[in-house]
C-alpha cells in the first residue's frame, strides 16, 4: 500500500513537471513570435513598453525631449526612454544614429542637408523647435577685435557642415567679408573655448553651452558678436526609415508624447526657462531674456523645406559636396504620423 501511494505520488510530481515545462514552452514562443519586434539597433520593442534612446546634444533646442522625458510624457505613452548626450545635433546623427548607437537623432538642417548628399535610409519625423539668435561669433578683445570688420585676416574656427557653419557664412556676407580674407579651420565643439584661450584661433562661430565656456576661460578678453534673425535654425527629430516603418505605433506614441511637452512649455514657461537653465548651464535671467528667440513645436511647415534648399545650394556652391543637384526633401520627410498625431502641425505642399 506504501509502496502503491509512493508510486502515486511520483507519477503526480512527473505530471507537474511535464505542464511546468508545457507551459514554460508555450509562454517563451509566445513571447518571441508576438510581443517583441527586432529594430535596427539589435534592441527589443514592444508597442505597450517600447525601450527607444535619443541622441541629443546639450543645448535649449531639446527642450520637448527634455520636459517630456522629465514629466513623464513618454512613460505615459508607454516608452521607456534613454537619453545621450552628444556634443552637438550633428554628432548626434553621425555618431549616434548612424552609428546605431541610437534610435532618434535631433540634429539642425544643416546636417541633415549634408547627409542627404550620401544617403536616403533616414527621414525627419517632426521638427522640434526653432531658434533665431542661438549662432553667436566669439572672439578676442585682446586680438584687436571690436567690431565684425576687425575679423578680417584673424583665425576663425567652426563645426564644418554644421549649422554654426552656415551661420558664420551669412555673418561674413553681412559684413562684406570675403571667406578668403579669413583663415578658417574646422574643430570640435568642446575644443573652441581652449583653443580660443590658447590662442590657436582668434575667433569662433558656436552656440552655448561653448560661448558661456569661453566666457569663463577669458572673462572680459572676449566679445561676442548676436545676429538675431539673421538665421533661423530648425531642429528635427530624425530616425531610419527601416525603424519608422516597422514601428509606426511607437513613432505615433513619441509624437503624442512631444505634444503634451509642447502644451507644457505654453503653459508653464517659467518652468521651462529653469530647465533650459540646467541643461545649457545658463542664468535663468540669460535665458529668460532670450525667451523669444525661441519657438517650440512640433510640426513641419513649408519654410522648413525651403531651408533645406537653401543650406543645399550653398554646399554645392561652396563645393563642399560632390554634387551639381539638389535632393528632393519631400523624399526625407515622413508626414504620416505627425499629419494623424497632430494634422495642423503638418503644412507643406510640392
Amino acid at each position: 500500500m506504501k509502496h502503491l501511494q509512493m508510486k502515486k505520488k511520483s507519477m503526480i510530481m512527473i505530471l507537474l513537471s511535464i505542464g511546468l515545462a508545457i507551459t514554460l514552452t508555450t509562454s517563451f514562443l509566445l513571447l518571441q513570435n508576438n510581443v517583441f519586434t527586432e529594430t535596427e539597433n539589435m534592441k527589443y520593442l514592444s508597442t505597450n513598453n517600447a525601450r527607444i534612446t535619443i541622441g541629443m546634444s546639450g543645448g535649449a533646442e531639446n527642450l520637448l525631449i527634455v520636459i517630456a522625458d522629465t514629466y513623464g510624457f513618454f512613460s505615459q505613452e508607454g516608452l521607456d526612454v534613454s537619453l545621450k548626450e552628444y556634443p552637438s545635433g550633428k554628432r548626434s546623427l553621425n555618431e549616434g544614429l548612424f552609428a546605431g548607437e541610437v534610435d532618434f537623432a535631433t540634429p539642425a538642417d544643416v546636417p541633415i542637408v549634408f547627409s542627404s548628399f550620401e544617403r536616403n535610409d533616414f527621414s525627419v519625423v517632426t521638427n522640434i523647435g526653432h531658434s533665431y539668435d542661438v549662432s553667436k561669433i566669439v572672439a578676442r578683445s585682446d586680438k584687436g577685435i571690436s567690431n565684425p570688420s576687425d575679423l578680417e585676416g584673424k583665425k576663425i574656427a567652426t563645426q564644418k557642415e554644421s549649422s554654426v557653419h552656415f551661420f558664420l557664412n551669412l555673418f561674413l556676407l553681412k559684413h562684406n567679408i570675403p571667406e578668403k580674407n579669413i583663415q578658417i579651420s574646422y574643430k570640435q565643439p568642446e575644443e573652441l573655448p581652449s583653443a580660443l584661450a590658447d590662442g590657436q584661433i582668434d575667433a569662433f562661430s558656436m552656440r552655448e553651452p561653448f560661448v558661456g565656456q569661453a566666457r569663463d576661460l577669458l572673462g572680459d578678453k572676449i566679445i561676442i558678436f548676436e545676429e538675431p534673425g539673421l538665421y533661423q535654425k530648425t531642429y528635427s527629430l530624425v530616425a531610419f526609415n527601416k525603424f519608422i516603418e516597422e514601428n509606426p505605433q511607437i513613432i505615433k506614441k513619441v509624437l503624442r508624447a512631444l505634444v503634451k511637452a509642447e502644451d507644457f512649455v505654453k503653459e508653464h514657461p517659467e518652468e521651462s526657462i529653469k530647465v533650459i537653465s540646467e541643461i545649457t548651464n545658463t542664468l535663468e535671467s540669460e535665458v529668460a531674456a532670450n525667451w523669444s528667440n525661441y519657438d517650440f513645436a512640433v510640426s513641419i511647415d513649408q519654410a522648413f523645406l525651403f531651408s533645406l534648399d537653401e543650406h543645399a545650394a550653398w554646399a554645392i556652391n561652396e563645393k563642399f559636396v560632390n554634387a551639381s543637384a539638389m535632393p528632393n526633401y519631400l523624399d526625407y520627410i515622413h508626414t504620416a504620423s505627425l499629419k494623424e498625431v497632430k494634422p495642423g502641425a503638418l503644412k507643406i505642399f510640392g
